[in-house]
């Protein structure tokens, strides 16, 4: 197998994996991000994010998932800072809530590491949490915090000391796909690579010349809150969560800077935004359902936010991702449209581009997160 000249066009949750794969496989590999890397506005944004085994989403990924967590731990391994914390991850649902047992029936299916809690045991370990009677919960013991801008930079870091090159600064105006390779337009200078992996999240294949499939940019916001007992609130006594009531759905995150805990509301599922000119400005209705979850489901949280940011991920149809080569052209390789819930796997996702470009990939892979399944032909 002999080594590819590969461009990578947006080194954020998914090109900083791949960035990381190819370079540590020979390739000759060179990534551009229009920012700095990492930076805060767009997906791998909002300081952290949540790692499960036990997912409702879908038992296709938890493959992905178990693979993530083996190079979560040995990217970790490797790096100079901490951003992976093996915490474990609630979920609490309502008395007979289908959407819980589910998840439970799948966890046990995929031989997860978890533990079920009825009501008593859920108020005795996880007293932070209001309850209303009747709650149960699953505690998915592989869950973890992920602090995504410091995983983004470790395995960029990784992939330089592999002989990776990273353009910052760098936007990519143009990719071109041709029968001697593709070109590369980037602050108005051209390169001809290979092949390109498109990893833009948001701006998903905007800046791809020819057809290509629709990704909608939609536009979240993260909130943090003041608590009163900061130590009620450390990783080590409050795991990420994630909860659903007759009226709320949100994720809940641990202290991390010594006085907030971020709570993050479900995807506005209306919006579609232009990320290149998207409103980064939070306004008091856009942070209704954070300050009611402060209000009600959480002791001792101060009623209203003491910060807030707005970040941007790309969606498909289905709300399930691509990867896959581009459908016009097998020089171009998609990593789109994660829908919110991409971060989690982006190791595997790395190792799955990667395979891509040496074997064509596997059956798995090109079944699940094809580019040519039907929810995306007909959106």
């Amino acid at each position: 197998m002999s080594a590819k000249k590969i461009a990578v066009v947006g080194v954020g949750a998914m090109g900083s994996m791949a960035l990381w794969q190819l370079a540590r496989r020979g390739h000759d590999v060179t990534g551009f991000d229009r920012m700095g890397v990492p930076h805060d506005t767009s997906a791998h944004g909002a300081e952290s994010r949540i790692f499960r085994l036990a997912y409702r989403e879908g038992a296709e990924y938890i493959p992905l998932l178990k693979r993530s967590l083996a190079l979560w731990t040995e990217l970790q391994a490797g790096s100079d800072r901490k951003f992976h914390y093996p915490i474990g991850c609630l979920y609490i649902g309502e008395r007979g809530a289908d959407w819980l047992l589910g998840t439970i029936d799948g966890a046990r299916e995929h031989d997860v590491r978890h533990e079920v809690l009825d009501e008593q045991a859920l108020r005795n370990r996880f007293p932070q949490h209001r309850l209303s009677g009747g709650e149960f919960a699953l505690l998915d013991l592989d869950g973890a915090l992920l602090r995504p801008e410091l995983g983004v930079r470790a395995a960029v870091q990784a992939a330089i000391a592999a002989g990776a090159t990273l353009y910052q600064g760098c936007g990519v105006e143009r990719v071109r796909p041709g029968s001697r390779g593709v070109e590369i337009t980037s602050n108005g200078q051209t390169q001809l690579f290979d092949t390109a992996v498109v990893t833009c999240g948001a701006w998903g294949a905007r800046m791809i010349e020819g057809p290509s499939p629709h990704f909608t940019a939609r536009r979240l916001v993260g909130t943090w809150f003041g608590v009163d007992d900061t130590a009620a609130y450390l990783p080590s006594r409050f795991p990420v969560c994630i909860r659903r009531t007759s009226e709320i759905d949100y994720s809940g995150f641990p202290c991390l800077d010594g006085w907030t805990v971020k709570i993050m509301p479900p995807v506005n599922y209306l919006s579609d935004v232009d990320p290149s000119a998207v409103d980064r400005t939070v306004s008091y209705a856009d942070t209704a359902i954070m300050r009611q979850v402060a209000q009600t489901l959480l002791d001792g949280v101060d009623a209203e936010p003491v910060r807030s940011g707005v970040y941007l991920d790309g969606f498909t149809a289905d709300n399930h991702p691509v990867i896959d080569f581009h459908p016009e052209s097998n020089r171009v390789i998609l990593a789109a449209g994660f829908s919110g819930h991409g971060y989690k796997m982006a190791p595997a996702v790395g190792v799955a581009i990667a395979d891509l470009v040496d074997t064509g990939g596997d059956n798995y892979i090109r079944h699940h997160f094809s580019v040519h399944r039907p929810a995306l032909k007909a959106a």
